[in-house]
């Protein structure tokens, strides 16, 4: 019973250690290509080591981050290259999904989108991780309608990606009013029942959504090389 106990304890402890790590790679605490010190992190978490070693394996398994013999550990880097292609697969993807549902959205589906995208329109108060978080809740809500767990699956690897990507967006931003009318514009395809629309709409929000990051990254790298 004792070994079983903990166990259960140390696993707990690893999955706080890696929601740790993940939730500041996502927020920007953790840079990518910035080294990551596991005295650090159990001096802040107040946990040993053995937790750190196997929550660093899981993200290393996620490709979150990446462990080199001899350097260290690091948060993973994605090329530009890399990012325009995650935006194309994920512009594929979501057509698809957006596809499907719209063959298959009942009523109280399309209701449960739209009180969530009203969060989203109405969130000016939240905080930047709490908007990702909703945002992420309309997409997925919309790869649940489509019935296909294989879509479900490539969401996973889409979300893993985008914390390597994303950047928070606050209401104040250029991209947040247009993000909202091209989530509203996804809606009102699903619930005209149009599945070419509803692929339309959502590649063209993907679309937006990779050309706003790659212009953004553009710009940061042209920051950096400043004399």
């Amino acid at each position: 019973m004792a070994s079983k106990e903990s166990k259960s304890l140390r696993r707990s402890l690893t999955d706080e250690v890696r929601d740790h790590i993940r939730d500041g790679i996502a927020e920007g605490r953790y840079q990518p290509g910035e080294w990551l010190k596991e005295g650090a992190i159990g001096k802040e978490l107040q946990v040993s080591r053995t937790p750190i070693r196997e929550a660093i394996r899981i993200l290393e398994a996620e490709g979150l981050i990446v462990m080199e013999p001899w350097k260290g550990i690091t948060v993973a880097t994605l090329s530009r290259r890399q990012i325009s292609d995650f935006y194309a697969y994920r512009e594929m993807i979501e057509g698809l999904a957006a596809e499907m549902a719209a063959c298959v959205i009942t009523e109280d589906e399309i209701e449960s989108l739209d009180a969530i995208l009203r969060q989203l329109e109405e969130g000016r108060d939240q905080t930047g991780s709490e908007l990702a978080n909703v945002n992420e809740l309309f997409h997925k809500t919309i790869f649940d309608i489509s019935g296909n767990r294989f879509l479900n699956q490539s969401l996973e690897v889409i979300n893993t990606a985008k914390i390597l990507i994303w950047k928070p967006v606050y209401p104040s931003h250029k991209r947040w009013d247009e993000a909202q009318q091209e989530h509203r514009k996804l809606l009102d395809a699903l619930l005209a029942r149009d599945p070419e629309a509803a692929k339309e709409a959502a590649q063209e929000h993907v679309r937006s959504a990779g050309l706003t990051r790659v212009a953004a990254l553009v710009s940061e790298e042209l920051e950096v090389d400043k004399p």
